[in-house]
């Protein structure tokens, strides 16, 4: 009998396949757009205007409890300090010890903490922060596949945000490493502020059901900024490129 490995999907597959992507399986069952234009191609719009990519497949993690702010500072091995302060991480890989897995811990309020990290590290960071709450009443919710994740990089990108969100996303009141709940295109949108070297870079986590739309926006909102797609091999390389 001929069976066949499920796939997982992004909220945004539609919107980027009407864009032409091309789309590979990107591991752990995840399907995304690889590339639209090309990655150089990609790369340099991200340099010189505003690029839109899918960054879904991230892990995505909530605790909720009086002690979730200690019980991800002790998971991640990093004080999470006040609210809105991005606090990351690097965590040994306990399946590759040549690889270090990059983690963030996000205090949204005194008893809410967001922690996002790399689709690789989803397992191996879920079982720590679980480990960490224990029998406590702090609970651990992933809500990889009931979020979706925008990244929004180039030196445009505070302009498109600025066009469709209250917050103001100037680099003097929410410079990077910030993060913050708040309005984008009218829906209830968690952003954090995540450079890239010197281009300014936010990632976008909502509600599933809200992906498609908020995509939609802020390319039509974008337009006149000269906003394009970028695929997950032209973000992994755009990252590794502005590493310090």
């Amino acid at each position: 009998m001929l069976t066949t490995t499920p796939f997982l999907t992004s909220p945004l597959e539609a919107c980027w396949t009407r864009l032409g992507a091309t789309i590979v399986e990107a591991g752990h069952g995840w399907r995304v757009p690889d590339s639209f234009a090309g990655h150089d191609a990609e790369m340099r719009i991200a340099r010189r205007a505003v690029v839109i990519g899918d960054d879904t497949p991230r892990g995505k993690f909530r605790l909720q409890g009086d002690g979730a702010q200690q019980q991800v500072s002790d998971a991640i091995g990093v004080a999470v300090t006040g609210t809105g302060v991005v606090c990351e991480a690097r965590v040994a890989d306990r399946e590759d010890a040549d690889r270090i897995l990059q983690v963030e811990g996000v205090l949204l309020r005194p008893d809410l903490c967001h922690v996002g990290c790399e689709m690789d590290g989803q397992t191996q960071v879920l079982e720590v922060l679980t480990q960490s709450v224990g029998d406590s009443d702090t609970t651990v919710t992933d809500v990889t596949h009931g979020r979706f994740e925008l990244r929004v990089v180039g030196p445009a990108a505070p302009v498109l945000l600025s066009k469709v969100c209250g917050l103001d996303v100037d680099s003097r009141a929410f410079p990077s490493g910030t993060a913050m709940q708040t309005s984008v295109a009218k829906t209830a949108q968690l952003v954090i502020r995540s450079d890239l070297g010197e281009l300014p870079a936010y990632r976008l986590v909502g509600g599933r059901a809200l992906g498609a739309y908020v995509w939609d926006t802020l390319m039509e909102a974008g337009q006149e900024l000269g906003v394009e797609p970028i695929g997950a091999q032209g973000l992994g390389m755009l990252t590794e490129t502005t590493k310090p």
